[in-house]
C-alpha cells in the first residue's frame, strides 16, 4: 500500500520512511504542506497519510479539512502526527477530519498497529464502494427492466381494450340484430358479454391508476393539505347535497411532498370517510395534524362504520375488502394506491377504528 509521509524535519522523515519500507509500504515523501496537497491529488494518490500538525505552507490540520471538502473519491486514512497532547488538540484535529492521531515521540508497536487499523478501514472502503457500484449497475438494470415491462404491459393492455370494446360493441350489436323480444336467453346472454367486457375494462383503466404512482419522479414542493381538504370536501357536497355531513378542517396544515400525488391521497382517504359514513345521521369528517415520533403525522377521522382492528393487515392491500364491506361500491385498491404514494414519499400509513366506532387514518411523509 502506498503511504504518504508529510514532515518537515528531515531525520525523522527519513527515520520514519526507512521503517515503512521494511514494513513493505510504497512511500511518497513530502517535506511541506503543500508538496503533501498535491501529492493527495495526484493520479494514483495514497490511500494512507501521516501529516504532521505544523509545516510550512500548509498544516496537517488544514490538509485534513482540504482532503474532507474537496477529495471525496477514493477515501484517505488520514493521521496527524503533533507534540501537542491536549484534549482540547485531539478534538480540534478529529473534527478536522483526521481519522487517528500520533504523538511524538512515536513508539514503534503503537505506529505499526495504528498503520494496521487504518488498512483496515481503507479495505472496508473499498468493499463498499465496491458494494455500492454492484448495487447502482443492479438498480440501473432494474430500471431498464421496469421500463421495458411497462412498455409491454401498456401495449398489451392497450390490445385488450380494444378488443374488449369490439366484442361489448358486437354484443349489443347481437342483442339488437338477432335477438327477438321473447328470446329472454339470448337476450341474457349478450347482457352478460356487454357487462363483463366492460368491467374488465374498468379493471384495466384502475390497474394503470394504481401502478401510475411508482412511475413518475416526486415533485416536492410545500402543499397546502388544508386547501386540497376544503376543495374535496365541497366537491363530495356538490355530488350528494342531500347528504348531513360536517367537515371539520384544521387550517393551515402544509406538507413537503409531490402535489397531484398529495391530491390523490387526500381524495381516496376522504372518498373513503364518505362512502363509510352514508349510513349514520349526522356524519363527521376531520382532518388535521398531529404528532408521531417526533414527526407531524396528518390524518383523516369519520364517525362512520369503522372496522375490526382485526382486519388491519387486509386495509392498505389492493383488491382486499374488509369483512361487512361487500355492500359499498369499489375496488379495494384507495387505500393500497394511499400506501403506495406514502411509501415513496418515505412516510407511513396506518388506520385505528373499531366496529361501529369510526376510523382514523394518519400518514407520514
Amino acid at each position: 500500500m502506498k503511504i504518504l509521509i508529510a514532515e518537515d524535519e528531515p531525520a525523522f522523515r527519513h527515520l520514519l520512511e526507512e521503517i515503512l519500507v521494511k514494513w513493505g509500504y510504497e512511500v511518497v515523501a513530502a517535506q511541506d504542506g503543500n508538496e503533501a496537497w498535491q501529492a493527495l491529488q495526484s493520479e494514483g494518490s495514497p490511500r494512507l497519510a501521516i501529516l504532521d500538525w505544523m509545516m510550512p505552507g500548509m498544516a496537517g490540520v488544514e490538509i485534513c479539512r482540504k482532503v474532507r471538502q474537496e477529495l471525496h473519491k477514493p477515501y484517505t486514512y488520514l493521521m496527524l502526527l503533533t507534540s501537542q497532547q491536549r484534549d482540547e488538540d485531539l478534538v480540534t484535529g478529529m473534527e478536522a477530519g483526521a481519522d487517528d492521531y500520533l504523538t511524538k515521540p512515536l513508539k514503534t508497536n503503537e505506529l505499526r498497529v495504528r498503520l494496521n487499523a487504518g488498512r483496515r478501514v481503507i479495505d472496508l472502503q473499498n468493499e463498499l464502494l465496491a458494494a455500492r457500484d454492484t448495487i447502482a449497475a443492479h438498480a440501473s438494470d432494474l430500471e431498464a427492466a421496469n421500463r421495458d415491462l411497462e412498455a409491454f404491459s401498456y401495449t398489451v393492455s392497450n390490445d385488450i381494450l380494444g378488443s374488449l370494446l369490439v366484442i361489448g360493441s358486437h354484443a349489443q350489436a347481437i342483442q339488437e340484430v338477432s335477438c327477438c323480444r321473447q328470446d329472454e336467453q339470448c337476450r341474457s346472454y349478450t347482457r352478460r358479454i356487454y357487462d363483463k367486457t366492460r368491467h374488465l375494462g374498468e379493471m384495466i383503466g384502475i390497474m394503470h391508476d394504481f401502478f401510475r404512482p411508482t412511475r413518475s419522479e416526486l415533485q416536492r414542493e410545500t402543499v397546502d393539505l388544508s386547501a386540497i381538504a376544503g376543495e374535496i370536501a365541497a366537491k363530495l357536497r356538490h355530488a350528494q347535497p342531500e347528504r348531513r355531513v360536517t367537515f371539520r378542517i384544521t387550517d393551515g396544515v402544509t406538507a413537503n411532498g409531490d402535489r397531484k400525488f398529495l391530491r390523490i391521497v387526500m381524495e381516496n382517504l376522504f372518498d373513503n370517510a364518505w362512502k363509510h359514513t352514508v349510513k349514520g345521521g349526522d356524519a363527521v369528517i376531520e382532518f388535521g395534524v398531529t404528532e408521531s415520533e417526533g414527526s407531524p403525522a396528518f390524518f383523516v377521522r369519520d364517525n362512520g362504520t369503522g372496522f375490526d382492528m382485526a382486519h388491519t393487515d387486509k386495509l392498505f392491500k389492493p383488491f382486499q375488502r374488509l369483512p361487512g364491506t361487500e355492500e359499498y361500491a369499489g375496488y379495494g385498491i384507495g387505500l393500497a394506491t394511499v400506501e403506495r404514494i406514502v411509501r415513496r414519499h418515505g412516510g407511513r400509513v396506518w388506520a385505528e377504528g373499531g366496529t361501529d366506532k369510526g376510523a382514523t387514518f394518519y400518514f407520514t411523509l
